[in-house]
C-alpha cells in the first residue's frame, strides 16, 4: 500500500508493466520488505465493484496494494485494447493528463470506476471499521467461559487447517469469535474478523459444513469483497476529486478520516452480490481441497453446505450469455431487479460448487499421476 497516490505510483506501474512482459521483477519502493510488486492475471473487467472478474477463483489473494492492483489492472487494459481504462485511472491517481479536463474538477463516473476498481483502502481502515462493529456485539461466547473452553480449540484447529491451505501470501491476522447461537452459519468483517455459530460446532457431524462456512468467510476477507464494499461507499459520498484524493493520502496515517464516512444499512456487508458468493464459494473449495485427504471427504464437506441450502428451484437456469451484447443486457437488467446485491440460488451455487470440485481433483490427479 502506498503512504501517498502520486506520479510515483503511476510511474512505478509502467515499469512493473514492462518487467512483467520480459519476466523480470521490479523492486516496489512502497513495500515493507514483504516482497515485490505482484501482478495478477485479470481475465475480465467489470462495470460495478460489487461484481468480481473471476468467480474460479484463480487466485485464493487479492491484491491489496494499489501498486499491485493497478498493476495488474493496467497490464489487463494493455492486453484488451481498452485503451480508456489506464487514462481513468491515471486522471484519478492525478497522474496522467486528462484529454479534456474537467475545470470544476468534480468526479466523472469513469473517474470513480477507476476508484472503485483498484484495491487502495488500507488494513488499518478495515480493521478500525471491524473493531467498531466488533465491539456492538453482545452476543459473544467468552473463550474462558465452560463451552468456550469446550468450543474454541475446535474452532481454532479449523481455521488454522483452512489458512493452511492459503499458498499466497497476506497479510490480515484472522479473529475468530463464536456466536451464542443454534443456527448454523458463519459470516465474516472486513479486516479478518470472524464469526461461527455455535451450532455448528456443538455435533461433530456438522463438522464438514463448519469447515466450508469458515473456508466461504475467509475467502471473502481474502478476496476483499466488503472492502471494495467499503470503498464504493467511500467514493460515492465525494463529489470533488480533489477531496477524494486528499483522504485516500491521509488514509494509511490516519484511517479515521475513510472509516467515517462509511455510512452502513444494517447488514449490508453480510449481503455479498451472487459473483462474490460464487467465488467465496469456490475459494472454499480451493482452501479444502488441501484440508481433506481424499476426494471423497472433500465432497462430504461440499454436499453438507448444499444441504443447508434451500430447496433447489424447479425451474432451469437462465441461458448463458452468448455474446458480450448479452452478457451486457443481463448486466443492466440485474442492476434494474437487485440494485444493491443478489444472492445466487440454490441451482447456481450447486452448479458452481460441482464445477469447481470437478476442476480441482481432475488437477490433483493429473498432478498426481505426473
Amino acid at each position: 500500500m502506498t503512504p501517498r497516490v502520486s506520479t510515483t505510483c503511476w510511474t512505478l506501474a509502467l515499469a512493473t508493466l514492462m518487467a512483467a512482459c520480459s519476466g523480470a521483477k521490479v523492486p516496489n519502493p512502497f513495500d515493507t520488505g514483504k516482497g515485490d510488486v505482484q501482478v495478477k492475471e485479470i481475465t475480465s473487467l467489470s462495470p460495478r465493484a460489487s461484481v468480481v472478474l473471476d468467480k474460479n477463483c484463480p487466485d485464493l489473494v487479492q491484491p491489496y496494494r494499489l501498486t499491485d492492483n493497478f498493476a495488474s489492472v493496467t497490464l489487463f487494459s494493455i492486453k484488451e485494447g481498452l485503451k480508456s481504462v489506464p487514462g481513468q485511472i491515471g486522471n484519478f491517481l492525478g497522474s496522467a493528463p486528462s484529454p479534456a479536463p474537467d475545470a470544476s474538477g468534480k468526479l466523472s463516473a469513469s473517474t470513480k470506476l477507476a476508484a472503485k476498481q483498484l484495491n487502495w483502502m488500507p488494513m488499518t481502515a478495515e480493521e478500525l471499521y471491524a473493531e467498531r462493529q466488533h465491539n456492538k456485539r453482545t452476543d459473544l461466547l467468552p473463550r474462558d467461559s465452560k463451552l468456550g473452553r469446550k468450543h474454541y480449540p475446535t474452532a481454532d484447529k479449523m481455521l488454522r487447517d483452512v489458512l493452511a491451505g492459503v499458498d499466497e501470501t497476506y497479510d490480515y491476522e484472522f479473529k475468530l469469535f463464536i456466536v451464542k447461537s443454534s443456527g448454523r452459519n458463519a459470516l465474516a468483517l472486513p479486516g479478518g474478523y470472524l464469526y461461527i455459530e455455535q451450532g455448528l460446532l456443538d455435533k461433530p457431524e456438522r463438522q464438514p459444513k463448519a469447515y466450508f462456512a469458515l473456508a466461504h468467510e475467509v475467502a471473502h476477507v481474502l478476496q476483499r469483497h466488503e472492502t471494495k464494499e467499503m470503498q464504493s461507499l467511500v467514493v460515492d459520498s465525494f463529489s470533488v476529486k480533489k477531496d477524494l484524493i486528499e483522504t485516500m493520502e491521509d488514509a494509511k496515517g490516519n484511517p479515521t478520516v475513510v472509516v467515517d464516512r462509511i455510512k452502513l444499512e444494517k447488514g449490508q456487508f453480510t449481503k455479498h452480490h451472487v459473483d462474490q458468493e460464487l467465488q467465496a464459494d469456490s475459494c472454499a473449495v480451493k482452501m479444502l481441497s488441501h484440508v481433506y485427504p481424499s476426494d471423497q471427504a472433500l465432497a462430504s464437506s461440499i454436499d453438507a453446505f448444499i444441504k443447508d441450502l434451500p430447496k433447489m428451484e424447479a425451474s432451469p437456469p437462465n441461458k448463458a450469455p452468448q455474446n458480450d451484447a448479452e452478457a451486457l443486457a443481463e448486466s443492466m437488467h440485474d442492476i434494474v431487479k437487485s440494485p444493491l446485491m443478489r444472492h445466487p440460488n440454490t441451482r447456481e451455487r450447486t452448479e458452481n460448487l460441482q464445477a469447481i470440485y470437478r476442476e480441482v481433483t481432475s488437477r490433483a490427479a493429473s498432478a498426481a499421476a505426473n
